[in-house]
């Protein structure tokens, strides 16, 4: 199995997360309403991996208004945002993303597993966690999370 893939750059700043080439997040990946996997970049060190159902632009401005939100002490049901946001905000730094298209048939706990499975690789390969990876569930019940993540990790390097 072969998932679609998107790769673009973004950049962060005190108006939130935008792509650097574009005026917004476009094209089928990035908007499809499928389960997707992103995986976030710095300089070749991975930063987060993440799975969404909703659009990229709107995962983004949800995480980075989460963001705002904990700096004024007013954290949404413990949600603070996006570690790597403080990290590279108005620094001009350009992060690299690629957004992973699961297919209509994926569940949202075959996503999770994936994700799980290629914090995992990152952390035996790399002997480290992704920078800024808060948390990570797991769910043995899809047999295909490990092969997808590997696709997914070997795409990704």
């Amino acid at each position: 199995m072969s998932c679609p893939v998107t790769e673009t750059q973004i950049i962060i700043s005190d108006d939130g997360i935008k792509p650097f080439y574009q005026v917004s997040f476009s094209g089928p990946i990035l908007n499809s309403s499928n389960y997707k996997i992103y995986v976030v970049k710095y300089a070749g060190d991975y930063q987060y991996t993440g799975k969404t159902k909703q659009t990229i632009g709107d995962k983004f401005r949800q995480g980075f208004a989460a963001f705002l939100n904990a700096l004024e002490g007013k954290k949404v049901s413990g949600y603070g945002g996006y570690k790597w946001i403080e990290m590279y905000i108005n620094t001009n730094e350009i992060l690299q993303l690629y957004v992973f298209d699961l297919g209509d048939s994926c569940t949202d706990n075959n996503a999770e597993a994936i994700e799980a499975e290629i914090v995992f690789k990152i952390r035996t390969k790399y002997n480290r966690w992704p920078e800024c990876q808060n948390e990570i569930h797991f769910f043995n019940d899809f047999e295909n999370a490990t092969d997808l993540a590997d696709e997914i990790l070997n795409r990704t390097e």
